[in-house]
């Protein structure tokens, strides 16, 4: 039987009756590392301490569930309480971690290896669990979230002892490396490497798709980044935007500008599976638009670049060093200045062939990564 590969992160699966803490992004993420993991020889076994979202309050209680999905793959959901009480939704916080600090008590051995999802949330019951048992922990590093968006400097405090208590990282940047753990050994995985199928293409109507999909927030202000640019791109082109979060004040933005811009911008609300695929795959030209400000640009990988290229898009991308110094670099195409301008200016000088073998680089870095993490676990 293969070695097994305890993976810990807040995990939930899309379809689930009662809804548990999650992120489609992280989860997708992990979907991959497992798949990747199965190839490269070992089982794995998603723990997941994930308590109830407020809208699973009609559920009482359900107890620990483990789950075999496949032959070398199975997860174990933590026991949990619905209810939508602030007190109590506390008290559901804090079973689920206890649940998690005694489960790893009872389930490692010393020196076993034990991946886990970086969450501020996770240190204290990791921390325990590792000082007692003394398993070696490999911690999946996506972000540092003190400096995307620091909910207390408590959580701060907490963040980075877990990230100094590590034995090893999994790095979403290779700029993260030499922020934590840079003594230590590590891989960088920018994201899902995985090339999807051609399941579209962009209609025959003489115009240029362009496309923004993801979040939509002010804070790094992609997609308002990237509508700006339609008053400075011909007729020929138009932009589709998909995603959820401040779709009120996007939609009200794109109005005033399709009454004085040639190039028309249009908002299709959120898309996920095989609709997403389709929709994308239908575009020309990805952007990714954020704001070029920011602490988090040092230690945050933009997925929407990576997702961009395994659908076969050409890619437009603010210039950012954790994306310039990159194993993708060379399929960017980049702008220098936060303004609509120089965003238009860099999508009309786009080669709409140079996407031609994003599947190519998107294929070698899935295979170098699952070599890498057999390497990782073996040593």
């Amino acid at each position: 039987m293969n070695q097994e590969i305890k993976y810990i992160g807040f995990y939930d699966f899309s379809e689930s009756k009662n809804r548990r803490v999650s992120s489609s992004a992280a989860t997708n993420k992990m979907n991959y590392i497992c798949d990747a993991i199965n190839r490269a020889g070992y089982s794995v076994h998603l723990v997941s301490p994930s308590w109830f979202e407020d809208s699973a309050s009609n559920v009482r209680y359900e107890s620990q569930t483990t789950i075999q999905l496949d032959r070398q793959k199975k997860i174990t959901f933590c026991p949990n309480i619905g209810t939508t009480y602030k007190w109590t939704r506390n008290i559901k916080i804090v079973l689920s971690l206890m649940w998690l600090f005694f489960w790893l008590i009872r389930h490692t051995k010393k020196n076993e290896k034990v991946l886990v999802y970086h969450s501020p949330w996770l240190s204290i019951p990791i921390q325990w669990a590792k000082s007692i048992k003394r398993f070696k922990l490999i911690l999946e590093v996506e972000e540092v979230y003190g400096d995307v968006s620091s909910i207390n400097s408590y959580f701060d405090v907490f963040e980075i002892k877990l990230l100094n208590s590590a034995d090893s990282y999994l790095f979403s940047t290779d700029l993260l490396a030499n922020k934590v753990g840079a003594n230590k050994p590590f891989l960088v995985i920018y994201g899902i490497y995985q090339s999807f199928e051609k399941l579209a293409s962009p209609p025959d109507d003489g115009k240029i798709h362009l496309l923004y999909a993801g979040i939509i927030d002010t804070h790094k202000a992609g997609a308002f980044n990237a509508i700006e640019s339609a008053f400075f791109l011909p007729e020929n082109y138009i932009l589709h935007i998909i995603g959820f979060g401040d779709t009120g004040i996007l939609i009200q933005r794109i109005e005033e500008i399709n009454q004085a811009s040639k190039c028309k911008v249009v908002f299709d609300g959120s898309k996920d599976g095989i609709e997403y695929i389709k929709y994308c795959q239908r575009c020309h030209i990805g952007l990714s638009t954020q704001k070029m400000e920011g602490k988090y640009l040092e230690t945050s990988f933009p997925s929407k670049v990576l997702s961009y290229l395994s659908l076969g898009l050409n890619v437009v991308s603010c210039y950012v060093d954790c994306v310039a110094k990159s194993q993708i670099h060379p399929l960017m195409n980049y702008y220098y200045k936060d303004n609509p301008e120089c965003i238009a200016k860099a999508i009309l000088e786009v080669d709409l062939n140079s996407a031609d073998n994003c599947k190519e680089v998107i294929n070698k870095l899935d295979k170098s990564f699952v070599l890498e993490i057999k390497i990782l676990f073996l040593n």
